[in-house]
């Protein structure tokens, strides 16, 4: 028989989130980060009735069942399906041994908030219209600062796009003043071993803007930077409209 869904907030199974989520009845998760006080920083449309929107690295589903309930007519919710699967170093990767799969949380969520949302494992590498189709609204959230190669990430990330993509990732405030494409590498001062963490990127408002260009976005609109609560790191959310084929062919020529 399935197991009996969480009906106090002492249950053990709330411990150990990334996201604070609602899960009905007064329950809810105990996650690192808590969105909720800052949900209207990342520029989401206030309805998406009629939409069709993608949450890409969707980890504990916060995202994908916000998208929901401002009334998507269908979310897909993408990722990896455990830590192993991480963008790691080699060296890193071949440490680690078998790690705990990611999707329980979501699954957790998905169940008590009786939620229509469609997981799918896919890595963002691996994300194409042929793969999961093309979406009016995607979201990616603090996800660039954990891969390898982000351009990669938001050039497929463009091709899933029919309106809009919302892309939110870790920034470095003292380099956004200068108004430069310039970024921050590596996290070392948090590191036993160079690449543990599995942050790498910190970027200017500017070189986010830049990179989505480069990516295929015709245009881009910041928002204003912030933390993620309770006392996370520094954020920016940039909005981008995608360019279509016929000009990207333009600019090269």
């Amino acid at each position: 028989m399935p197991e009996a869904l969480p009906t106090s907030p002492d249950d053990e199974r709330l411990s150990g989130w990334y996201h604070t989520v609602e899960l009905g009845d007064g329950l809810v998760s105990r996650g690192i980060y808590d969105h909720r006080p800052i949900i209207d920083r990342y520029g989401l449309p206030a309805s998406l009735r009629g939409k069709t929107a993608l949450d890409v690295g969707t980890w504990d589903g916060f995202w994908a069942f916000e998208l929901e309930r401002r009334g998507a007519d269908r979310v897909v919710a993408i990722d990896i399906p455990s830590y192993e699967d991480f963008d790691w170093l080699p060296w890193i990767r071949e440490s680690l041994g078998p790690l705990r799969a990611i999707r329980p949380h979501f699954d957790l969520a998905h169940a008590m908030r009786r939620s229509r949302v469609e997981h799918q494992i896919c890595s963002v590498y691996d994300l194409s219209p042929d793969r999961v189709g093309t979406f009016d609204v995607v979201f990616c959230g603090s996800l660039l600062l954990h891969l390898q190669n982000p351009l990669s990430a938001l050039v497929n990330i463009r091709s899933v796009t029919r309106e809009l993509a919302i892309i939110e990732t870790q920034f470095d405030p003292e380099l956004d003043p200068w108004d430069r494409p310039w970024l921050a590498f590596g996290h070392r001062w948090a590191e036993e071993r160079l690449g543990e963490a599995g942050v790498y990127w910190k970027l200017s408002t500017r070189a986010l803007r830049e990179m989505m260009e480069y990516a295929g976005f015709s245009s881009t609109q910041p928002l204003p930077p912030f933390s993620l609560p309770p006392a996370g790191p520094k954020v920016v959310s940039v909005i981008g409209y995608p360019a279509s084929t016929e000009s990207l062919r333009g600019r090269n020529t």
